[in-house]
């Protein structure tokens, strides 16, 4: 009996030994992560190569500054722009936005941060942002100067100038099907619509076909609301959220499409879609897709593979990274670049007036629509295009830039090599010096021949919605034809008057990597009149 009595003392006393163990080991750990942290907000503050650039300390200390204004803030996230806005107003043109780097609101300097990438001076992109659409593959995605190049200069044949003229027949029977439901089911019937979804519809049934040789047809749904345009529109808001938890893209990642499609609605036809371009890769790939395409119309595989990459880069998982990158990029800025038009045009009497006269001069019959290389001649339209790229702004989100080799000089500042340096479009096209009274819709100041301060450039020079330098977009020349056909197709044949709608329809409010409008918007509405 007393042995027994031992044996349940001692398995206790080691039960309660071992308990303690845990328990000290759980607080060694515990101390030491806390005591890593407070070593590292003291570097940052005081030891970092950014330590004395100015700031905000909370700023400088801790990432999870940027998380809260991009997912939290205001009950919607998206206010870190305008918190940087802030921090320009309190100190100066450069600040410290981040741990990790710095940010510029001078507009002169964009050309040196965003200039060309030469095998001297590498200037890759910040890898922050790589996973944040969960297509890191993708030339959009890539870090390194290097390899961007690489994957740049396979899609140059594709998206080059030449090429894109060549497709304007097939944008144009797009615009064109689009006007037939305007003039047959909306015209005098009262019927609303939102040209948002309208524009979306569009830009993807065009990247769609011109780029891959698909009629994926969402320009045919009832009231423009194809599920893929909207499955798209609906990713978008997880652009945030992946970029500060790489994990969210893994897991999406480690779950079958068939149960992700399940969970997640709105993303089914987007995993359809990709599975659709995965098979038609393979197809190419094998061989059994070669002649799929008139020689007229290649797609952009077709030029990707006909380039010099190396087989590495030409694996299936890469070129649909490819394929869901051209298609997002392709849709979203041009469809608000074409909302933010359609409003203000129709805001402004004068500005309708103007612009439907110098359409009608230039084609006095409606149902012939110039080609984009005579449209761009026209000089009004030219200023609304300009205006409204000035007020839609492209990609609103900051893409810093890494200057591997060497240290960027700014005033008396000395920015360390490897350092991140963020500008954007919403700094540049919003500064007074550049654009007086920058949040009007003037398609006048572009007309002539205008210049940017003191005249020291074309004011053009200032205008960044696609970025600049070796990283400019690479569907530039697609979204301006788009642009130009589409508005002037519209305000060619149609008469348009808002509904319900004002200027917080349409206004920059939230940056969700792309701009939008406020939450509750129920976007850019109009009326159709015979």
């Amino acid at each position: 009996m007393g042995g027994l009595v031992e044996q349940v003392l001692s398995h206790e006393k080691a039960r309660l030994l071992a308990k303690l163990s845990w328990s000290s080991w759980a607080g060694i750990a515990a101390l030491a992560y806390l005591a890593y942290g407070i070593g590292l907000v003291i570097y940052r503050l005081y030891f970092s190569p950014l330590a004395k650039f100015p700031g905000p300390k909370l700023a400088a200390a801790t990432h999870w500054y940027e998380v809260w204004y991009d997912l939290f803030s205001k009950g919607t996230g998206g206010q870190f722009t305008w918190k940087v806005k802030e921090m320009h107003d309190k100190y100066g043109p450069i600040v410290r936005v981040n741990p990790d780097e710095v940010h510029i609101d001078d507009p002169e300097f964009w050309n040196e941060v965003y200039g060309a990438s030469t095998p001297s001076k590498p200037m890759d992109k910040s890898g922050k942002f790589k996973y944040r659409f969960g297509i890191p593959d993708a030339t959009f995605s890539t870090t390194h100067a290097e390899l961007h190049r690489e994957r740049r200069a396979a899609l140059a044949p594709f998206f080059s100038k030449q090429r894109i003229r060549s497709l304007n027949p097939r944008i144009s029977e797009t615009t064109d099907r689009i006007s037939h439901r305007l003039a047959t089911e909306y015209a005098g019937s009262g019927r609303v619509l939102n040209v948002g979804d309208m524009w979306s519809s569009m830009t993807i049934d065009v990247t769609s076909e011109l780029a891959f040789s698909r009629s994926v047809n969402c320009s045919d749904a009832p009231e423009f609301k194809s599920p893929l345009s909207v499955g798209m529109q609906t990713i978008i808001w997880a652009g945030h959220w992946n970029a500060h938890f790489k994990i969210l893209v893994d897991l999406m990642g480690w779950i079958p499409d068939g149960i992700l499609g399940t969970v997640l609605p709105p993303f089914k036809p987007i995993l359809d879609f990709r599975e659709d371009t995965r098979q038609q890769i393979k197809d190419i790939l094998s061989g059994k897709n070669a002649k799929s395409v008139d020689a007229q119309h290649p797609t952009i595989f077709h030029d990707i593979l006909a380039s010099n990459l190396p087989p590495q880069e030409l694996t299936l998982k890469r070129l649909t990274d490819e394929a869901v990158s051209l298609n997002g990029a392709g849709m979203e800025t041009t469809k608000w670049t074409l909302t933010v038009a359609v409003f203000h045009i129709l805001d402004q009497p004068a500005v309708q007036a103007r612009l439907k006269a110098e359409l009608a001069e230039a084609m006095p019959d409606s149902t012939y629509i110039l080609p984009w290389a005579e449209l761009e001649k026209l000089p009004y339209l030219s200023g609304v295009v300009a205006e409204s790229l000035r007020l839609s702004y492209g990609q609103v989100q900051r893409i810093p830039r890494v200057n591997r080799l060497h240290a960027w000089k700014y005033g008396d500042w000395v920015i360390p090599p490897g350092i991140p340096v963020g500008m954007d479009a919403y700094h540049m096209h919003t500064n007074e010096n550049v654009f007086p009274e920058a949040q009007k819709f003037k398609p006048e100041r572009w007309l002539g021949d205008p210049r940017g301060p003191a005249g020291l450039h074309p004011l053009s020079n200032y205008l960044v919605p696609f970025g600049r330098g070796s990283r400019v977009c690479a569907g530039m020349p697609l979204a301006y034809m788009e642009l130009y056909v589409a508005l002037a197709t519209l305000f060619r044949r149609h008469e348009l008057e808002l509904f319900e709608t004002d200027r917080s329809d349409a206004d920059f409010v939230l940056d969700i990597v792309m701009p939008m409008p406020r939450k509750e918007s129920k976007g850019v509405r109009v009326i159709v009149h015979k």
